[in-house]
């Protein structure tokens, strides 16, 4: 579903966040504590996009971004990070993320990136 958005991250406060935000805004909006649930959630339901944490416990971001990649090869996907690195970023474009932005988010931001990515899907 193009209109629907995977959020995941182990911070509770800022997945409920995105979800109000991505909601109020039109989008369907399901949630992950971690790489593993993600990818439960992926076997189950399409998405348009996923927006993911770049640091979490289990299976980390880059991670998750390499197993999209082998199975949803068309999923796009947003990295986020509090811990910003040259090579991080690199890893993850390399691994098909569409953008890298630093936390704490500009909203604004996100939701024109989020916006623009799943009108161009």
């Amino acid at each position: 579903m193009a209109g629907s958005i995977l959020v995941v991250d182990d911070n509770q406060n800022f997945q409920e966040l995105l979800k109000r935000v991505f909601t109020k805004r039109g989008y369907e909006v399901k949630t992950a504590s971690n790489g593993e649930e993600a990818l439960d959630l992926l076997q189950r339901d399409s998405f348009g996009l996923a927006v993911l944490d770049l640091r979490m416990d289990v299976l980390d971001g880059i991670a998750l971004l390499k197993e999209i990649r082998r199975h949803r090869p068309t999923l796009r996907s947003i990295i986020v990070t509090g811990y910003p690195t040259e090579e991080t970023r690199n890893q993850a474009f390399e691994n098909g993320a569409l953008a890298y932005l630093t936390k704490p988010v500009d909203l604004g931001e996100l939701t024109s990136t989020v916006d623009s990515l799943i009108a161009a899907g």
